[in-house]
């Protein structure tokens, strides 16, 4: 990318957040399925936004129950502030996933700031075969984010059309008991197969790790050897106005440790930004205030808040 574009998609990512700132080995040497070749456009503006809110895991020993009662408040809030709530048929169906990250001994990726995510479903209580891998870079500075390009090898698909670069807003963060932001570019890819286990074997994948300085034999394995169980529902969508809609999902994992069992629970939504437009003052207030409503509305359902991912890597 030339200087003189990205000093261009700088300047127009600068504008846009101004304006709404707010257990098992892998086997070595496995085969990777060959998939026809498709470039994901890197459109390199904010795409996307999540706000997040840690909940208190105890509320959840019973997750269907949990879910069932933290949905009733939040169509509660959204009532009380005006909002249309846009549910689903079935707003609390289950989805259920394993989700594990891989890294180095050393954990190389993390201290480049980088997350290697793998997921797979689950059907009739079974793992189905594939693997979702996704990789993501994520820095508190959008610039420095932007530097790293996560476009994939002619050869693999990527999930979606676009690199998505998101901002992601933790509400009453652990760091600062306010709002920590930090922003992501991300780029995921559906395999049949498990690539090699060695670091070598995603840099076919991804170019950009080959930039690291990382050996390509070093072994990647499960952070802290656990796979979370994850459930997760996805009741709807909050219409703020001016076109503007949250996605809602609330997820909870089960962490089995050592120490026995741990969960972690979340409610979240998730709304995009259109290149070249911006929400209204209006609607962007009554998005970035609306989990401070649900905070506000009952504040025991609250834990002090940081991503998901931190408590495995600690």
């Amino acid at each position: 990318m030339t200087l003189k574009i990205r000093t261009i998609l700088m300047i127009g990512l600068v504008s846009i957040i101004t304006t709404c700132a707010v257990k098992k080995p892998i086997t070595p040497e496995a085969p990777v399925t060959p998939m026809p070749a498709k470039q994901v456009e890197a459109e390199y503006f904010l795409n996307s936004s999540e706000y997040k809110l840690l909940l208190n895991a105890e509320m959840f020993a019973d997750y269907e129950k949990g879910f069932a009662e933290y949905w009733q408040f939040v169509q509660e809030v959204a009532a009380a502030e005006g909002i249309p709530v846009l549910a689903k048929e079935d707003p609390l169906k289950l989805s259920h996933k394993q989700v594990s990250f891989w890294d180095t001994e050393g954990l190389d990726l993390r201290k480049n700031s980088f997350l290697l995510r793998r997921k797979s479903k689950y059907k009739g209580g079974e793992i189905t075969p594939g693997y979702e891998f996704g990789l993501k870079f994520r820095q508190p500075d959008p610039g420095t984010t932007l530097s790293k390009d996560l476009t994939m090898t002619d050869g693999y698909v990527p999930k979606f059309d676009r690199i998505e670069l998101e901002s992601d807003i933790v509400y009453y963060s652990v760091k600062n008991g306010g709002e920590d932001v930090t922003y992501a570019v991300s780029n995921s890819v559906q395999l049949d197969d498990m690539p090699s286990n060695t670091y070598g074997g995603f840099v076919k994948i991804y170019p950009v790790l080959a930039t690291l300085g990382i050996s390509e034999e070093a072994v990647l394995s499960m952070v802290a050897g656990i796979a979370v169980d994850e459930w997760m529902v996805k009741p709807g969508k909050l219409e703020f106005g001016d076109g503007l809609y949250g996605r809602m999902d609330m997820s909870v994992w089960i962490v089995n440790t050592e120490e026995g069992e741990m969960r972690i629970a979340e409610f979240s939504f998730d709304h995009d930004f259109i290149k070249d437009r911006q929400y209204d003052a209006e609607a962007m207030k009554r998005c970035t205030s609306f989990i401070d409503k649900l905070n506000e509305y009952k504040p025991e359902w609250s834990e002090v808040g940081k991503l998901k991912a931190a408590y495995l890597f600690e």
